[in-house]
């Protein structure tokens, strides 16, 4: 369970393929059992976190970090969608997944240029 935004920084040159994957998280029944899952994936109500689609569980600030932060890293690769939301047609899904990383991820090379002082 290491935070993705902290890994990304640390990881930096050594990442090669990202997977882009969310989950929401179950508070009370956290609370109860934490985050340990063994239940299944169709029953979300009884579940401390399920897969969701992207910027469902993580809202878009989250994922405009997270992509901000590997480009920090010097990762310039793909970004795999993994559409495990059992609520959500995987159409579906995979197109809101998209337009949440079209709309956040940073894509063209930077054109700043220090001034001399």
């Amino acid at each position: 369970g290491a935070d993705p935004l902290v890994a990304a920084e640390a990881l930096g040159e050594a990442i090669y393929h990202v997977h882009a994957k969310d989950t929401m998280q179950n508070a009370p029944v956290q609370a109860k059992t934490s985050l340990l899952e063994n239940g299944s994936l169709m029953d979300i109500p009884a579940r401390s976190w399920s897969y969701i689609t992207l910027g469902f569980g993580h809202g878009e600030e989250w994922w405009r970090q997270f992509c901000y932060r590997l480009k920090m890293a010097g990762y310039d690769g793909w970004l795999s969608v993994e559409h495990e939301d059992v609520l959500l047609n995987s159409f579906e899904g995979l197109e809101k997944s998209i337009a949440l990383l079209k709309g956040v991820m940073p894509v063209a090379a930077s054109d700043f240029k220090p001034q001399a002082i």
